[in-house]
């Protein structure tokens, strides 16, 4: 990881890099190092940090106002401070630690480890997203599926359907063209039908085709975003999993 150390005193600054050296197993280098916020700013634009190591009480400036640069900073920070009294506006702020000096070793080195985990986390996502985005439904190969109507039958090849939600003992499934079929089995029969490599369980009511699958968004109640714009709910107790089965039936 690329790190940039930001602190007005040059013995933190000198004391942290040799702690980063010696005591932190991640590899992380720091390309740069600044003595006030302005610097640290250009340093930033400059070298694209993965991680940046910023004190917060500096002369006539604080810290914490790197967030009216970078609202929404594409890199992680650690606040290094003397001050603990700022603890509670970096958290809100989801910075990814904040370290009291004398910094040890310690929580220097788990606090690295947040970092390299959000990190991992984001480039998954990422990584998802670029299967998602890349997918064309219709150059997938479908399934001929024989649905059993009130009034007869009706066979949908598995390519267009989007997704699949539960009605009590019957399921609707829903076409990526907006057309939905009522059908009389519950949505645990219609997984049983569908394949396996194409088709996903997120919730216990839903049921989707993962290749119209456009965005995943992990929250209190995490989501998937269909290509329809359709948003989906992901139990909370598959989330961890998610990801990686996602990738598995792209990687198939």
């Amino acid at each position: 990881m690329r790190g940039i150390i930001i602190d007005d005193e040059m013995d933190a600054i000198s004391g942290l890099e040799k702690l980063i050296k010696e005591f932190i197993d991640i590899n992380v280098s720091i390309v740069g190092t600044a003595k006030n916020l302005e610097d640290g700013i250009k340093l930033i634009n400059s070298e694209f940090p993965d991680i940046v190591f910023l004190d917060i009480e500096m002369p006539n400036q604080n810290g914490l106002s790197i967030y009216k640069t970078f609202p929404n900073p594409d890199f992680e920070i650690i606040f290094t401070t003397a001050y603990n009294q700022y603890a509670i506006d970096a958290i809100k702020k989801n910075a990814a630690d904040y370290l009291l000096k004398p910094v040890i070793y310690k929580e220097l080195s788990e606090a690295v480890e947040k970092v390299k985990a959000r990190i991992d986390e984001k480039q998954q996502k990422l990584n998802l997203e670029n299967h998602f985005r890349d997918a064309n439904p219709v150059a997938i190969h479908g399934k001929d599926i024989m649905f059993s109507l009130s009034d007869g039958f009706e066979i949908i090849n598995t390519k267009e359907i989007e997704y699949c939600i539960a009605d009590q003992s019957y399921s609707e499934v829903v076409l990526f063209d907006g057309k939905k079929l009522t059908i009389s089995k519950p949505l645990k029969d219609l997984e049983l039908m569908l394949p396996e490599e194409q088709f996903y369980r997120t919730h216990k009511s839903f049921l989707v085709n993962i290749h119209y699958i456009r965005k995943f968004i992990k929250g209190q109640q995490s989501n998937v975003i269909l290509r329809s714009g359709k948003k989906i709910p992901v139990s909370v107790r598959i989330v961890p999993e998610f990801i990686l089965d996602i990738k598995r039936l792209f990687n198939k």
